[in-house]
């Protein structure tokens, strides 16, 4: 009897040191994943190039020139997609990599989910503030390059569009979901 009381007091302690390892180990994996997740998707883990090449590639407009971001903003990253993103960007040449016809439209679209497109984006890249005051998306001086465009049935839930304006050399990329 006396050895049996033995095994069950080492087995106990066995499992015991065993659990609370496990338990430790745990406790570091599930800290370590919420960690990285708060990292992931907050500010604090969030870096921006200052040098936005990929929206003049975006716009088929040659990067072998001098350009600087005038202004721009980033949303934080979301579990759902939902962002607004926009540089305003100063242009030495107006000048593509590669020309293709009716890539660029300057003026009035003929196709009313691309109008919707360009005004609801200069109301929210704020197209006064980049573009010298000028406020009509479809101003005969504005070229734009739609992108791409996610449309529900009676709104626009998401779009990048590019848009030029001849006078100040500017260009306003802009990329939103909601």
């Amino acid at each position: 009897m006396l050895g049996e009381g033995t095994y069950s007091s080492s087995m106990i302690k066995f499992l015991k040191t065993t659990y609370l390892i496990l338990s430790g180990i745990s406790f570091v994996l599930v800290f370590g994943i919420l960690v990285l997740f708060i990292f992931s998707y907050t500010p604090i883990g969030m870096s921006y190039s200052p040098n936005p090449v990929f929206t003049l590639n975006h716009g088929n407009i040659t990067t072998e020139q001098n350009f600087e971001v005038i202004y721009s903003q980033q949303s934080p990253p979301v579990f759902n997609g939902d962002h607004l993103d926009f540089y305003c960007i100063q242009l030495e040449k107006f000048e593509f990599q590669s020309p293709k016809e009716n890539e660029w439209i300057f003026g009035k679209e003929s196709n009313p989910l691309f109008s919707e497109a360009r005004k609801e984006i200069s109301r929210m890249a704020d197209i006064a503030n980049c573009f010298d005051g000028e406020t009509n998306a479809e101003s005969e001086n504005i070229a734009s390059k739609i992108w791409s465009i996610h449309a529900g049935r009676n709104h626009l839930e998401g779009a990048v569009v590019i848009m030029y304006h001849k006078p100040t050399n500017r260009l306003l990329y802009v990329s939103f979901q909601t």
